[in-house]
């Protein structure tokens, strides 16, 4: 849930010190990567910020942070709304589809990168408040993104303290700005501005010497000293007052200053001071005072420590050091009566639609009940994303009442595994089961039975997760041996069409062996549960691996089960992903009118939603098919909607599309950046342990190798795809890449069978035959000249393929050649119908193959 009101730039009615010499060092930050800002509360740190960046002609993206946002999700969606926000250009959707892609948030970062690179205007992004971060993937989150920011983006951030971010690093290559509490201490010249302005006081050269060493320039000592000053005080008594150290000062001042206030403003101050931030109607339930709105206006034009959270001035805060010394005030004086205080504000809130924030009051007051059956309402939503929020507020609660609500205890398991506390996680299971073995008298029968139930439903989601699977197998069956329902957690997760990351896992990714051994047993033990999303899952992992094993008429069966599940209850992401599957098992099999119908009725459904993660894989799969098929328009359109670029950051959960723009950068002749690329996604599919993926990789990288005359490396590198497909039976990966990969492989096949070629690596003769036997005889004899066949190109023609070989593009070869662009389109198009191609990539390929270089 975004709040709004994190994402204003605060402002003070106040008039201020024109500190230009701070404003000077921040706008020296639009030249560097970061701005760092440090000091304690009370520098001005929040307020110079806001000051600058009004001072700007360009817009800033802003969030104020607070503790609630170590929830990585929550951290990164306010960002992404800030940007939003500021620059409307910005796409947010391209970014957020991968918060449920990639739970582990690395993908979504890099689609930031990609998508602020993308702004074409200079970019200012503030976090304010920083030092309240301290989750470690939060940080890490953050150090990604700062060693990959464009050039045009500059990241400001204040902090009490320095973070832990790579400072040395950035400061080395000259991309930190820095300011810290000796910047930000006022100097003379602006004490006698501060003084002049705020109190109409004039001090001598020698009160001003004697203030700059009793308060050393600290803003927040000098603005209590004026606020506790009574009518008519002389300078000579302000300079007094000022001893001691900064917490003296302000402890002192700040004792002031509330004593100066009427007793029903006294009693407002202490009330609200528990509340993080405040409306009217807020502060009314919770002083019992009717004139509240009128108290926040009274303290607004006094400028007594009040910030405006939004440009209508009807939500604030207080002031981080006047709240702290409001609240120690309140527990002193009423020990027992302020927790009541966060009781009324919860429930406020609960009933004007901000359940976060109630749920936060509710623990704070030890209002574990409330806390707990709200919680209940929005867990659903919450573990959509905001796993680390769930951790945390149901890490609050003592586990004695979680005992008696069992789906919350293991609500609280989930959350902690999910939100990267493994340990944690573990541990409250090993004792859960303990409780359950010690004390199950305890418990009622049905609360023993759910959490028998549910904990070995976590150990079976936990292992999935972890791929694995074939503990997940034995844990399934205890699970559902227990609880015959299958029920727990349905779609938890899940978005409104049915998308959740845990259904982007599948076994045949891994092997298609231990698939084969794993998804029959899974499909036996859950198809008799009422979990439909995770039966249709299994399907389109059983089809998916039917598929790659040449089975099509089985893999068009399990698939068309998944899509009748995903249609019948209405799980619209379940249904798209089989029917994109259907799509394709029709089209290899020659049936291009079933193919194109599926695709026409899925462009139809999605065009009435607004769902760019299956918008994004339908257009994908357009691409793809367009590019098997030889056609170039719906390949150009894709990449033109996409905006994929070869230098981009890759998110893993995007292997594939990078993978199709390899293909396409072959296809316009740029081999460095395409193998620079192809090289990326196979660090990335090694690294992940995606099988399937590194195996499609490898094939493209050699058939790179191979349009680039690199004989020997083709072979080798192919002959590495095959070793790592043959023990499990790979062959549409092979197949699907086109009869002109088919060449390829004859080629290896020859080099083996006439001893020139001693292999590396075991790859049976015997399955390569198999392969190349399945390259559709009819398109072979089609779409191959013979080797011996005679083609005859015109000496042009020759010069225009020495020059595509090049790399060089359709205009390029123009110049070259010095005659119009027309003209090389039809030698090109001549030569295409000569070498019985469709575009460069395969007339290049067969250009080679017939050694016409």
């Amino acid at each position: 849930m975004i709040i709004a009101t994190k994402l204003h730039i605060p402002q003070s009615r106040s008039e201020l010190v024109v500190r230009s010499r701070l404003i000077h060092r921040l706008h020296e930050g639009l030249e560097r990567t970061l701005t760092l800002i440090t000091a304690p509360a009370g520098y001005g740190k929040t307020t110079l910020l806001g000051e600058w960046a009004m001072t700007l002609e360009k817009p800033v993206a802003w969030v104020s942070l607070d503790q609630g946002d170590n929830d990585r999700m929550r951290f990164w969606a306010h960002t992404i709304a800030a940007l939003k926000q500021a620059y409307p250009s910005f796409n947010e959707q391209a970014v957020l589809r991968h918060a449920v892609e990639d739970p582990s948030g690395v993908s979504l970062i890099a689609a930031l990168v990609n998508g602020l690179h993308r702004i074409s205007q200079t970019t200012v992004l503030v976090w304010d408040d920083f030092h309240h971060i301290e989750e470690e993937s939060i940080l890490k989150g953050v150090t990604y993104l700062l060693e990959r920011l464009p050039p045009h983006v500059h990241l400001y951030l204040a902090s009490r303290n320095s973070p832990s971010l790579p400072l040395s690093r950035i400061r080395a290559g000259n991309g930190l700005n820095q300011l810290d509490t000796s910047d930000l201490r006022f100097a003379p010249d602006e004490t006698i501005e501060f003084f002049a302005k705020c109190s109409y006081m004039e001090l001598s050269s020698e009160d001003i010497a004697a203030v700059q060493k009793k308060t050393e320039g600290w803003a927040a000592a000098m603005r209590l000293a004026i606020l506790s000053l009574h009518e008519h005080a002389d300078p000579a008594s302000l300079v007094w007052k000022m001893a001691g150290t900064e917490r003296d000062i302000s402890d002192y001042f700040f004792d002031e200053v509330f004593s100066l206030q009427s007793e029903t403003m006294q009693q407002f101050l202490l009330y609200t001071s528990i509340l993080d931030r405040m409306t009217g109607e807020l502060c009314q339930a919770v002083t019992g005072i009717a004139e509240s709105h009128a108290y926040l206006q009274q303290l607004d034009k006094g400028s007594l420590f009040l910030v405006a959270l939004d440009e209508r001035r009807e939500w604030y805060r207080y002031h981080h050091l006047f709240r702290q010394f409001l609240t120690a005030q309140l527990k002193m004086r009423e020990p027992r009566q302020w927790k009541t205080y966060h009781m009324t504000a919860g429930k406020w809130l609960e009933k004007n639609g901000y359940p976060h924030e109630a749920v936060d009051h509710y623990l704070k007051a030890a209002g574990y009940e409330q806390a707990l059956s709200l919680i209940e309402k929005i867990a659903q939503e919450l573990m959509d994303t905001e796993w680390t929020t769930l951790c945390t507020w149901l890490g609050a609660i003592p586990d004695t009442l979680l005992f008696a609500r069992p789906m919350m205890l293991l609500t609280k398991l989930a959350s902690q595994y999910m939100s990267g506390h493994v340990e944690a996680a573990t541990d409250g299971y090993w004792r859960a089961l303990r409780r359950l073995d010690e004390d199950a008298a305890s418990l009622p029968p049905s609360a023993a039975e759910t959490l028998h139930a549910g904990l070995a439903f976590l150990a079976a989601f936990r292992t999935f997760l972890d791929r694995d699977f074939e503990y997940a197998v034995q844990f399934s069956k205890e699970y559902v041996e227990k609880h015959p329902e299958g029920d727990f957690f349905i779609g938890f997760g899940s978005d409104r069409d049915g998308y959740h990351p845990v259904l982007d896992i599948y076994v045949s990714d891994d092997s298609l062996q231990l698939a084969e051994q794993v998804l029959i047993p899974l499909l036996s033990i859950w198809s008799g549960t009422r979990n439909v999303y995770f039966i249709a899952h299994i399907y389109i992992d059983l089809g998916k691996m039917q598929y790659e094993r040449n089975r099509l008429v089985e893999a068009e069966k399990v698939m068309r089960q998944a899509y009748d599940f995903g249609r019948l209850h209405d799980n619209r992401s379940l249904a798209t992903i089989a029917a994109l599957w259907l799509a394709r098992i029709a089209a290899v099999q020659g049936d291009e009118e079933t193919s194109n119908q599926i695709l026409q009725e899925l462009a139809q459904q999605t065009s009435k939603m607004a769902n760019p993660h299956l918008s994004g894989k339908i257009a994908s799969f357009r691409a793809m098919l367009g590019w098997m098929r030889g056609e170039q328009k719906p390949v150009k359109q894709w990449l033109r909607k996409s905006g994929l670029r070869f230098h981009d950051e890759i998110p893993v959960s995007m292997i594939k599309e990078y993978d199709l723009l390899v293909s396409i950068l072959a296809e316009q002749g740029k081999f460095e950046e395409a193998a620079a690329l192809a090289e990326r996604l196979l660090f990335m599919a090694r690294e992940t342990g995606r099988q399937s993926d590194r195996i499609r990789l490898l094939v493209r990288k050699g058939r790179l190798l191979s349009l680039q005359g690199k004989v020997v490396e083709c072979m080798d590198v192919l002959e590495e795809a095959l070793a790592l497909a043959w023990p499990e039976g790979y062959i549409r990966t092979f197949v699907d890449e086109g009869a002109a990969f088919g060449q390829l492989l004859e080629q290896y096949i020859r080099l083996r069978q006439n001893q020139h070629r001693r292999p590396s690596q075991k790859v049976p003769l015997p399955y390569v035959k198999r392969l190349l036997r399945l390259f559709q005889p009819a398109d072979r004899e089609a779409s191959i000249p013979h080797e011996r066949t005679a083609v005859a190109l015109t000496a042009k023609e020759q010069s225009v393929l020495r020059l595509m070989e090049t790399g060089m593009s359709n205009k390029d070869i123009a110049l070259k050649l010095n005659v119009s662009l027309a003209t090389v389109k039809t030698h090109i198009n001549n030569i295409y119908g000569k070498l019985q191609t469709k575009n460069r990539l395969q007339a290049l390929e067969r250009a080679r193959t017939l050694q016409l270089f």
